[in-house]
């Protein structure tokens, strides 16, 4: 193999999807590939072969990493870990529960319930929101269901 598309080949085996599709575009195109085969065997368009080969020549294989790692977190890992435990040690909690216990023990506000629902997903609960009855209890609503779906 030639030295040249060692980092290639590197970053084809230990990379993300993204960052392998990148060099296999690249490298196919360097190879000596037409564009449009490297783009049909990559799945992608001459185009992405195009700027992902321009990148790679202007700053090498570096270039083709995701460079986006995401945000810092709100909580250190220790912290998460405690409030998890606090979690496990509920039989039941609220969401407005936890976001108490995180503004209160933590100074955290998440601004989507997502985040807090990740936290008691974590801690193996499942969120489910009730309601006030159940329909199924309800004959005159089960048999008006049953003639719609005509069973």
């Amino acid at each position: 193999m030639n030295k040249r598309y060692e980092d290639l080949e590197e970053l084809m085996s230990t990379g993300e999807a993204r960052e392998v599709k990148r060099a296999m575009a690249v490298r196919m195109s360097l190879l000596g590939f037409v564009r449009a085969e490297a783009a049909l065997a990559c799945c992608v368009s001459v185009q992405f072969v195009d700027k992902w080969k321009a990148i790679y020549l202007a700053s090498g294989v570096e270039g083709l990493k995701l460079a986006y790692k995401g945000s810092p977190g709100y909580l250190k890992p220790r912290e998460r870990e405690d409030v998890i435990n606090w979690i496990q040690e509920k039989k039941t909690i609220t969401i407005e529960e936890l976001k108490r216990y995180l503004k209160e023990e933590y100074d955290v506000f998440y601004s989507s319930n997502t985040s807090y629902t990740k936290l008691l997903e974590e801690a193996n609960l499942s969120y489910k929101k009730t309601h006030k009855e159940n329909s199924a209890k309800d004959e005159v609503k089960v048999e008006a269901k049953k003639k719609r779906l005509r069973i």
